[in-house]
């Protein structure tokens, strides 16, 4: 539904919203892919493609420093598919991995919840000071 209003707005004369739509990383059959926009010609237009390019997460250098958060209450960001995109980072360094998983939090709850400094805002910012 969401995806349905963001395409209502964006299609609007005058509204760019390229960045915003290619920055939605969708996982689907067990990849990391970007925003789809479910039209081979509007693909081929931002992706030069049929298909939404993958990302390439094994790619990422095993030495830069990751803080990766999710929530088991989130609905865009399901535990299946951060469980999908922790596979594909199995590789990378173990002192450079932060995984933080926290039950209850949603999706929002990461940038707005009642306790996000102290639950992620703090630790974050621990992460960050380490590296």
């Amino acid at each position: 539904m969401i995806v349905q209003v963001l395409k209502e707005i964006c299609s609007k004369p005058g509204v760019d919203c390229t960045n915003l739509m290619t920055s939605f990383t969708v996982i689907r059959d067990g990849k990391v892919a970007m925003f789809d926009y479910n039209d081979k010609e509007e693909n081929q237009q931002h992706y030069g493609q049929d298909t939404p390019p993958e990302y390439k997460m094994a790619s990422i250098p095993h030495d830069i420093p990751l803080f990766l958060g999710y929530g088991g209450a989130d609905a865009l960001s399901d535990v299946q598919d951060v469980k999908l995109l922790l596979n594909s980072l199995k590789d990378h360094d173990g002192d450079k991995l932060v995984i933080q998983y926290i039950d209850d939090y949603a999706h929002a709850d990461f940038v707005m919840g009642e306790n996000a400094k102290q639950d992620v805002y703090d630790p974050l910012m621990a992460f960050f000071k380490l590296q």
